[in-house]
């Protein structure tokens, strides 16, 4: 049997990253072709997938995966001693008068995550499932946020990706390092057996407050940033599997 990773058919520098980190692991990566559609013949060797998560599903229903992820109300069940902030997850039309306010749907698609004045602001409010379920936070100020791809609770690739207003992958000063490592430490202790065993969990700097958990990725759709690639496979195949 061939362990077949099956890759989106849409060209990004993730994916070709990850295509060359195969090349020297048991994992064969294959992009099937544009109609999202794998061939018979090798359903039963794809064991993983990667690319955006219509794409994933899809694949995964094919090829009889189980993508993991959190649930979908997780977020609202992590402590403030994380978070730093107050996160509450519902329908949307229960947060039709919110003003000032972070929102996130729970399923990623519905619209862009961000800050809005009023919820009603939602570019294409209207077209909205009222029932659809959404996250909601109080507004903070990010100076820095870190990817970090976990494997068995360990931190097997990190990178930043935001510093100060700007997209930043350089890497971080020791003391950040440190700090990181020692609060993801404290939260997988806690939180470990309300996730899967390969995920992607953001992490950040709050100003005024330090450090917070932003929130957790599958790793079958995450981005790498400046990850480990092949460090970053073998999550994203751990975030995956066969039925």
């Amino acid at each position: 049997m061939r362990n077949i990773i099956a890759l989106s058919p849409m060209y990004t520098e993730d994916s070709n990253n990850l295509k060359k980190a195969s090349l020297n692991s048991s994992y064969e990566l294959s992009r099937f072709n544009a109609k999202w559609n794998v061939p018979e013949e090798f359903r039963q060797d794809v064991i993983g997938v990667y690319g955006e998560d219509i794409y994933a599903e899809i694949v995964a229903e094919q090829c009889n995966l189980t993508l993991t992820k959190p649930d979908d109300d997780w977020l609202s069940k992590i402590s403030e001693e994380f978070t730093k902030r107050k996160i509450v997850y519902g329908r949307l039309k229960d947060f039709v008068h919110e003003e000032n306010i972070f929102i996130k749907c729970s399923d990623f698609k519905s619209f862009k995550a961000g800050v809005f004045d009023k919820v009603t602001d939602i570019k294409g409010f209207e077209t909205l499932d009222p029932e659809s379920m959404v996250f909601t936070s109080e507004v903070v100020e990010w100076e820095l946020e870190v990817r970090c791809f976990v494997f068995n609770n360990e931190i097997k690739t990190y990178s930043s990706y935001w510093r100060n207003d700007s997209f930043d992958t350089n890497e971080l000063s020791k003391k950040e390092k440190k700090d990181l490592f020692q609060f993801f430490e404290s939260f997988i202790q806690k939180y470990s057996s309300t996730l899967p065993t390969g995920i992607v969990l953001d992490f950040g700097i709050i100003k005024g407050k330090g450090w917070a958990l932003i929130e957790a990725n599958p790793g079958w759709c995450s981005g790498l940033y400046a990850c480990d690639a092949e460090k970053a496979l073998e999550v994203i195949v751990n975030s995956c599997i066969k039925n």
